[in-house]
């Protein structure tokens, strides 16, 4: 397989892929506390439940948005190793982008999967860890695939980075 042409289309579909994954994660999130019977609320940088939450619930809000974006990025690779998608590995990027930006939120805050593993009694980091180890072995699979360079992938980081500090600092 030739090697995935990259340019300014390439990494326009990487900024609106990452905000469809933080609309996706915040969304999986609503749609829990929603279907739960709660009062949902949603931005593209926080999503949950108003008023007080059962313990039990509190763990299944916190779980939909990491699942929701484990899905996307397996789909994704799927896609990527199915049919060589550019767009897919934009996804699948993303889904392990914004994991891991969370893992490393919490040494300050913990994120959906640290606060999930401690309730679940495997520890804070048990599954930040295994959430973002998988994507990023999917996401290195997909860019095998795709013949990615050190180039394209560095880019594509630095893109990444810019939109998810856009994202988290506008307020939205």
């Amino acid at each position: 397989m030739q090697r995935l042409r990259t340019g300014p289309g390439f990494y326009g579909l990487l900024l609106l892929a990452g905000l469809m994954t933080f609309v996706l994660h915040e969304g999986a999130h609503w749609a829990a506390a929603e279907a739960l019977g709660y009062d949902g609320y949603f931005s593209l940088n926080r999503a949950g439940a108003r008023g007080a939450v059962t313990d039990r619930h509190r763990l299944l809000i916190a779980a939909a948005g990491p699942a929701a974006t484990i899905v996307q990025g397996v789909l994704a690779w799927a896609l990527v190793q199915a049919r060589g998608s550019r767009i897919a590995w934009a996804f699948l990027f993303q889904a392990a982008f914004m994991r891991l930006m969370a893992t490393v939120i919490t040494f300050w805050n913990p994120n959906d999967e640290a606060r999930v593993g401690a309730q679940l009694g495997l520890g804070t980091w048990t599954l930040p860890i295994v959430v973002t180890a998988g994507l990023f072995a999917l996401l290195a699979l997909g860019s095998r695939r795709l013949r990615l360079g050190p180039a394209a992938l560095g880019l594509s980081w630095l893109i990444a980075s810019a939109g998810v500090t856009a994202i988290v600092f506008s307020g939205l």
